[in-house]
């Protein structure tokens, strides 16, 4: 193995270990020579990558991407531009190359980190994003409006990196993505550390309301001990509720949870679907589960699936899922919600992902093939 992708396989795992960059199994990363890429498989994870967990591919074959003209149904192009990222591959094994692959192709460096650090997304998924990102960075970095990902998030910033390159007669080396994260790269690693310390000191410079303690503690609930009886969706589930000073700030009353009530990124949906639940405090336990299963119910009908993170109010956060990991999974992507709607009132308070945005998302083949490998 060579010295570069020994150096690829670190950068990974020094981000995707640090908990403020990485959440669950978001981000990727990629290193490219003249002829082949290498770039992090779909669904693998970045904390413990190695080198079964890159997809090498022809960069040659992979640029047919750029020039082809594909359906204009959504669906259908997806799964056309899925063939050619497939025929593109060299590498040995079944690993699925991640959908972000020709982006990290134009890119006109040798790596490229791509994350979803939770103080990033603070500035991407506000409502003065754009704006906080040109004072901040003006033309260092490139900013990208919240695109549909896949081929057309591709094209979009295919074409934004040719405008800047031409404005500024250099390549970004930082691309923001509204809703979603943070592409940097460079030709070595050290800038590449270097040019993430410069964005998390930039931001925190603007950051005047700090966050309350998330550590968080179990709470009991009898919610969570019969919650296979209060719908029939749940027959298979578990569940597990937890607390914190953060937790309660967005719990204490229904006003606050609209501040956290559905997803501000494509991975929000993936691990904990796009709308949560809020269950009204209630005078005693028997009350508390007859007004849940009335709640479970209405929700089901309105969103076709029963809910994966339920608020109680004044109590704390259960999370719901067919597996313990999943558990743990859906309460580590919402309690990044939580911190990422506090600290957008830096930024002009929370902006969330629209409902025909979340519907692209819920429908895309691609994710639901990573919310399969989330659970394996």
């Amino acid at each position: 193995m060579s010295q570069n992708l020994t150096k690829l396989i670190e950068v990974s795992r020094h981000y995707g270990k640090d908990k403020t960059f990485v959440i669950a199994g978001g981000g990727n990363t990629s290193f490219k020579d003249e002829n082949h890429i290498w770039i992090k498989a779909s669904g693998v994870s970045l904390e413990t990558i190695d080198m079964d967990g890159f997809v090498c591919l022809s960069r040659s074959n992979l640029k047919v991407v750029s020039t082809k003209t594909y359906s204009q149904e959504s669906s259908k192009r997806e799964a056309e531009v899925k063939a050619d990222l497939a025929f593109a591959i060299v590498s040995e094994g079944n690993n699925r190359p991640s959908v972000e692959t020709s982006l990290h192709e134009i890119i006109d460096f040798k790596y490229v980190v791509h994350t979803h650090p939770t103080l990033v997304n603070a500035v991407m998924c506000s409502n003065n994003g754009e704006r906080v990102c040109s004072e901040l960075f003006g033309d260092q970095s490139l900013f990208i409006p919240y695109t549909d990902p896949g081929y057309i998030l591709f094209k979009k910033v295919e074409h934004e990196i040719k405008l800047f390159t031409t404005k500024f007669g250099k390549a970004p080396q930082i691309i923001f993505l509204e809703n979603h994260g943070v592409f940097v790269a460079a030709d070595n690693i050290s800038e590449i550390h270097s040019l993430y310390a410069s964005i998390i000191e930039k931001i925190s410079s603007k950051t005047k309301f700090i966050l309350p303690a998330d550590d968080t503690k179990p709470f009991s609930s009898l919610i969570i001990d019969k919650i296979q009886e209060l719908h029939p969706g749940f027959e298979t589930f578990t569940a597990s509720g937890v607390e914190s000073p953060l937790i309660h700030h967005f719990a204490k009353d229904y006003n606050s949870f609209l501040k956290a009530n559905t997803a501000f990124t494509p991975d929000d949906i993936v691990y904990c679907k796009a709308h949560y639940l809020y269950l009204p405090a209630c005078s005693g336990e028997n009350e508390q589960i007859e007004s849940a299963v009335i709640s479970f119910a209405d929700f089901f009908s309105k969103y076709s699936y029963i809910p994966k993170v339920l608020v109680v109010e004044g109590k704390g956060v259960i999370a719901v899922e067919d597996s313990i990991k999943a558990v743990l999974n859906v309460l580590e992507v919402y309690m990044n919600i939580l911190k990422i709607s506090f600290l957008s009132e830096n930024f002009g308070g929370p902006k969330f992902m629209t409902n025909a945005q979340i519907e692209f998302i819920d429908n895309w083949e691609v994710e639901n093939y990573r919310r399969k490998m989330a659970k394996s």
